[in-house]
């Protein structure tokens, strides 16, 4: 059932649309709390919800009880907010002093990600305070955190000055390989443990690293869940199968052309490939304009009324090419055919990004505004009727 869940009527006019599963998200959302026993979820929604879209995953995480949401930037959290979204918004990245000031208006829990963001807060409290901090712990990622030596100084800093409130402490893996997540773990568990009074909101773990090495949750408050909300693998060990996530978007458009090329002649930019025999060519409506990554030319391949064909020559912006086929042989293929780009009826998601050498956030987050997200669930649609 198709949902008109803030979706415009023009989407029936558009050859590409992603279709977002919100009854796979709460299937989802179900999965994990299984893992994070009694740690409440954290939904990761940045990169609007990896491309699922942020204010309508956010509504629809509402309804299943989930209060915590995490963003990458302010410009995020306040979109999020002019949505109407009242719970915990936490932006992960690191804050700008000249931003401090939205993180109050707007109710944003801030990153304490350095020392130098940590003296920004301290100086500019009791002109914009009331801030709510979490302090991140560098244990081993070496991209955002105050190193464990500096944190008992920082903590002390930050507590003893009015207008700042520490809510929590955190950290972030590298990695699910178990030797070094567990070495990160140690290091801070040490931390915390070294602390007179640590923060009493602790989180550590993340999609991977909760269903791989579930221990990583225990005795915390939080778990930071992005990827397995949306059935996004990038790790072998934890499989969709393993963990029964379920993929929460389909990527489709349509045959839009269809020719017959006959042996040596070429197709598209650049003449990458080149016809060995006589075979029809489908062109479908989609491109790097999409989001697609051009890196997909003579590479990917995608489904047809179920069947998987390879993509050939080069992707184009809004175009690419599919080899349908001997021309001789039944026309399984037609004018205005359904095309899975990934999802039910094509390659998963998972599959077409390792094809490329890549992760399935990378394609799900890349999608533009151009192409329309769908969202399709009974939940919803009744909901709205």
């Amino acid at each position: 059932m198709i949902s008109n869940f803030h979706t415009p009527p023009s989407i029936a006019l558009s050859p590409i649309r992603a279709e977002v599963d919100l009854d796979a998200l709460r299937h989802n959302v179900r999965v994990v709390r299984g893992y994070a026993g009694d740690a409440a979820i954290m939904a990761a929604i940045k990169a609007d919800a990896y491309g699922h879209g942020a204010i309508q995953i956010a509504k629809v995480l509402q309804e299943v009880d989930v209060k915590h949401f995490a963003v990458a930037s302010i410009n995020e959290g306040i979109e999020l907010r002019e949505a109407g979204i009242e719970e915990a918004i936490y932006v992960l990245g690191a804050p700008i002093p000249e931003a401090l000031s939205a993180y109050v208006r707007h109710h944003l829990v801030v990153t304490i990600s350095s020392v130098e963001v940590a003296d920004a807060v301290i100086a500019t409290a009791s002109q914009t305070g009331p801030f709510v901090v979490h302090i991140k712990v560098d244990t081993g990622m070496h991209r955002l955190g105050v190193p464990p030596g500096d944190v008992p100084d920082v903590l002390g800093r930050l507590r003893a000055t009015p207008g700042i409130s520490v809510e929590g402490i955190w950290t972030h893996f590298a990695t699910v390989d178990r030797t070094f997540t567990l070495e990160q773990l140690g290091r801070f568990d040490a931390l915390v443990a070294s602390l007179d009074d640590p923060p009493p909101v602790m989180h550590v773990a993340n999609s991977g690293t909760l269903l791989f090495l579930p221990e990583t949750s225990r005795e915390r408050t939080l778990v930071r869940i992005g990827g397995a909300l949306y059935g996004l693998v990038v790790e072998h060990r934890v499989g969709t199968k393993e963990a029964d996530l379920q993929p929460a978007m389909r990527l489709v458009s349509h045959v839009v052309h269809l020719q017959i090329v006959e042996p040596g002649e070429t197709v598209s930019y650049g003449r990458t490939w080149t016809a060995e025999r006589q075979t029809r060519i489908a062109t479908v409506s989609a491109g790097y304009g999409d989001g697609l990554p051009r890196s997909l030319s003579n590479r990917g391949v995608v489904g047809i009324h179920g069947k998987l064909y390879p993509i050939v020559g080069r992707l184009c912006m809004d175009m690419f090419m599919v080899d349908v086929g001997n021309p001789d042989a039944a026309q399984e293929v037609g004018f205005g055919d359904e095309v899975v780009l990934f999802g039910e009826g094509g390659p998963s998601v998972v599959e077409l990004a390792e094809s490329i050498d890549t992760i399935a956030y990378e394609l799900t987050c890349g999608l533009t505004h151009r192409v329309p997200r769908v969202y399709l669930g009974e939940e919803t649609a009744r909901a709205e009727t």
